[in-house]
């Protein structure tokens, strides 16, 4: 009866939002279009066009405004299903789900802040709240990571920052601060889910689990391809709680010899594509991981309505959508070929 009450309401608002997500056709008529200017003018016919498109100043052609414009149309539309969420676990588990987009501007803002390279922060932030006040243009100007800390205050984002300063100060390096932040996030979206009804979290844990697992295969292979770390180094950084991979799985088949034995402790199961893409370029690896999510939240949407499943399928259905509208705009913009664009995409 609580799965009812829950999700009832949520469950056909959602429903009806998926159904006005972008038809295959109409992303293939972009594709066919002959440049990026006819592509746009496509993509008015859809949602997009509301809220997004229509707020793009026509003179401007900076992929990185139009970029910024489609994230906060999707925040708009999950701060909306936010509020329209009755259950207090479900609700907050949507709310971090939304701190994602504010961890990941935090990220891009801590490598600038490291590189200390004049920018103007506005191409780079939104310019709005997402989830907590945080002045990104001071911690661009801070003096050192302490400072940085105590601009975090009453935030979730303090306690990972704190936790690896110092390791950041002895390699210099933002990437022990993003892993922090990573992994912390995880860890308190999986808590989350642990509260949750026994279906819905199997169903969360399920979903997320994957996310996880995408986001260490896709780490994993990018420090041995690109940076060759040691066993101890990649395995301290392993966010736990993905579905197949884990810190075992890598432990067994760890070598230091190039690539091959870290490909096989990650190509398990609905991963073992894996080791025919391992020559091509990340984000082609990256799109296949994201296609597994897509096939994992399409299975738990035909199943029994009525679960956390209609949130995070439309969240990942929404993201995956926006995500294509974005690569296919840039790979326009460059010239791209259609089968070089279509590479990029994940059409549902």
């Amino acid at each position: 009866m609580r799965e009812l009450a829950t999700y009832s309401f949520i469950n056909a608002k959602i429903r009806a939002m998926i159904s006005f997500l972008i038809s295959p056709a109409l992303f293939s008529r972009m594709l066919e279009a002959e440049d990026f200017y006819k592509s746009l003018e496509i993509l008015k016919e859809s949602p997009y066009h509301k809220g997004a498109i229509e707020n793009i100043p026509k003179e401007i052609t900076d992929l990185r405004v139009i970029e910024k414009q489609f994230i906060k149309n999707d925040l708009a539309i999950y701060k909306k299903i936010h509020k329209c969420i009755p259950g207090k676990i479900e609700k907050e588990l949507m709310g971090i789900f939304i701190e994602k987009y504010e961890l990941e501007q935090l990220k891009v803002v801590l490598r600038i802040w490291n590189k200390k390279i004049p920018v103007n922060a506005d191409d780079f932030i939104l310019g709005e709240k997402i989830s907590f006040d945080i002045d990104y243009k001071k911690i661009i100007y801070a003096p050192n990571i302490e400072e940085i800390i105590l601009l975090l205050d009453d935030t979730p984002y303090k306690k990972p920052i704190l936790s690896a300063r110092e390791k950041f100060k002895e390699k210099g390096s933002t990437f022990y601060l993003e892993a922090n932040l990573d992994m912390d996030y995880y860890q308190r979206l999986l808590f989350c889910a642990e509260l949750l009804s026994p279906r819905d979290q199997e169903i969360a844990k399920r979903i997320i689990g994957i996310e996880i697992d995408t986001e260490n295969i896709s780490w994993l292979i990018r420090m041995r391809k690109y940076y060759s770390l040691a066993a101890g180094d990649i395995l301290e950084w392993v966010i736990p709680g993905g579905a197949r991979i884990n810190k075992e799985n890598i432990i067994s088949f760890y070598t230091t010899d190039g690539l091959t034995k870290i490909v096989d402790s990650v190509a398990l199961g609905p991963y073992a594509r894996i080791k025919e893409l391992i020559e091509e370029d990340i984000s082609f690896i990256e799109n296949f991981l994201h296609e597994v999510l897509l096939r994992e939240v399409k299975r738990a949407l035909s199943g029994y309505p009525f679960t956390v499943a209609v949130i995070l399928g439309y969240i990942v259905l929404k993201r995956n959508e926006t995500k294509n509208v974005v690569s296919l705009l840039y790979a326009k913009n460059l010239g791209w070929k259609k089968d070089e664009t279509n590479s990029l995409l994940n059409i549902c």
